[in-house]
């Protein structure tokens, strides 16, 4: 796994080498989603009379909704997000093919680096927000939390990773799967609950949603981090997480092996 350690190693220099542009746009968005979840949230406990949510102080609410937009920052990266279809479609994958290891661990190991990279900046820009302005109101989080959480967004990187492989692997057969990925992403918002907390949704919804890969890729692990999340709960999510990680992982290497064997390279 020498080979691993090497791109992994490479992705995290190039994402040291350019921090600006990503520190940017974390910061930008951080204040916009804040800010508009503040109000949002305020607006909406002034309706029902100032009664407020169980279980959630309105900086409860304002942070998770920045939790899960910092998980969407890790998870999935600009030049990650749709790289296997370009490979495909400009001829690229032909130098890949020829390299002696396996195509998506390669990738994996770059988006893993960038991932890593994301998950440390996005967490120190979250933990001094939380610090100086959400303490008084939201408890700082403990050993425990941080450790659930930490655990799940590693789950939720590999398994973002092989839906999408396996959405873009279908690229050798459509022009255009950008779609595809944006259609998954609003699948992630509305049944992920990367917007609103998954437990402020109807009993049946939870029910269900609970045994689909969608909670831990946002509501879960932000619930982990707020210490919403026992051990208990923790335990059926990563094995619901990692279940459906393994299901993707075939399926993707499936449609990709099916794809390369009339892949032609035209466009290299």
């Amino acid at each position: 796994m020498k080979w691993f350690r090497s791109v992994l190693a490479g992705q995290i220099h190039m994402r040291l080498a350019y921090p600006w542009g990503f520190w940017t746009s974390l910061i930008a968005e951080l204040f916009i989603v804040g800010s508009m979840n503040w109000f949002l949230w305020n607006a909406i406990i002034d309706s029902r009379g100032g009664v407020g949510f169980p279980g959630f102080t309105t900086w409860g609410l304002v942070l998770y909704t920045m939790i899960t937009t910092t998980l969407r920052k890790v998870q999935v990266n600009s030049e990650q997000f749709i790289g296997i279809a370009e490979d495909i479609y400009t001829g690229s994958l032909n130098k890949y093919l020829v390299y002696p290891v396996p195509y998506f661990g390669f990738r994996f190991a770059m988006h893993l680096g960038s991932s890593l990279m994301s998950l440390l900046q996005s967490g120190a820009a979250l933990g001094f927000f939380w610090y100086f302005a959400a303490r008084h109101a939201q408890p700082l989080p403990t050993v425990s939390a941080i450790t659930q959480f930490l655990a799940m967004v590693m789950v939720s990187i590999g398994l973002r990773f092989v839906i999408n492989s396996a959405i873009q692997a279908t690229a050798f057969w459509f022009e255009q799967i950008w779609a595809l990925l944006v259609l998954f992403s609003f699948l992630i918002a509305l049944l992920g609950g990367q917007l609103i907390p998954l437990s402020l949704y109807p009993v049946w919804a939870q029910e269900i949603l609970q045994y689909t890969p969608f909670p831990i890729l946002a509501a879960l692990p932000a619930e982990a981090l707020l210490g919403r999340l026992s051990w208990l709960q923790f335990s059926v999510g990563m094995g619901i997480g990692c279940f459906w990680s393994l299901i993707f992982y075939g399926l993707a290497n499936f449609v990709f092996r099916a794809g390369v064997r009339d892949y032609s390279g035209i466009g290299a």
